[in-house]
């Protein structure tokens, strides 16, 4: 003779597995929230430190060129400030060879043209040497004299205007130089900051890709296996099948019983 079914017991275990169902549900669901929101962040995050190293990325781009720009530039200023050296010399020489021939002249040995027309007018008492003669003739000299004087005067002016002029531009490309130098200084502080900075988020990008991984290979274990704990059998499938359809087809005529008593 079979054990006759204890239903009370039967409604409890129906009751205890409708609730541990639930609860296995429950903490399902919210494990998997869990793992959905890590990702979530995890990607943001990833994103966020992908973007900063593109920024960073684009800095160090224009840091670069303006750097590449500020050393061209101090060719240029070095080049010119040859230049300028280069005709200093040349107007150094020119005012000494100036100065030589102003000394000269001043001793009275310069070789330096002087001269003065002394043919014109002349008689037998000019040949002689009159004293007419002599004072035009010395009065040519000292006209042509007073002349050379003047021109050497007015090179050894422009001479030093333009000088003047050279040291000037000296000046202010030096200064130009200089400015630049300090520029290069500070952009070559900024890049190695750049780099630093760099370095920094990739170590920290590279952590947290690791997190990321592991996250997602855990995530893939614990999905296939809930896909595999949930495999039932044919029998339990039909059982399910049957009972569901049943209690839709009740649920259906249930509600329609209701309309009609309405």
């Amino acid at each position: 003779m079979e054990n006759p079914i204890n239903y009370s017991e039967v409604a409890q275990k129906n009751l205890m597995i409708r609730d541990c169902a639930n609860s296995s549900t429950h903490n399902y669901s919210s494990l998997v929230e869990s793992f959905n929101k890590a990702l979530k962040y995890k990607e943001k995050f990833r994103v966020s430190l992908e973007d900063k190293l593109s920024s960073i990325g684009k800095e160090v781009n224009g840091n670069v060129e303006n750097l590449e720009t500020l050393f061209r530039n101090i060719d240029i200023y070095d080049q010119n400030i040859d230049k300028i050296s280069s005709n200093l010399d040349g107007l150094f020489t020119e005012e000494s060879s100036i100065k030589t021939k102003y000394e000269e002249l001043l001793n009275g040995s310069s070789k330096e043209s002087l001269s003065f027309d002394s043919s014109s007018g002349k008689s037998s008492e000019d040949l002689d040497g009159s004293r007419e003669l002599l004072i035009q003739r010395r009065r040519n000299y000292l006209e042509n004299l007073d002349k050379i004087f003047k021109r050497l005067d007015t090179e050894l002016f422009l001479i030093e205007k333009l000088r003047a002029e050279l040291n000037h531009a000296r000046g202010e490309i030096l200064e130009k130089k200089d400015e630049a130098q300090k520029k290069i200084h500070i952009l070559e502080e900024t890049g190695k900051s750049l780099l630093e900075e760099v370095k920094q988020i990739e170590v920290e990008l590279e952590s947290s890709v690791k997190e990321e991984d592991q996250l997602i290979k855990e995530f893939k274990v614990l999905l296939e296996k809930i896909e595999t704990s949930i495999e039932i059998s044919e029998e339990i499938d039909h059982i399910l099948l049957a009972c569901l359809t049943t209690a839709e087809t009740q649920n259906i005529s249930g509600n329609n019983s209701v309309l009609i008593q309405e």
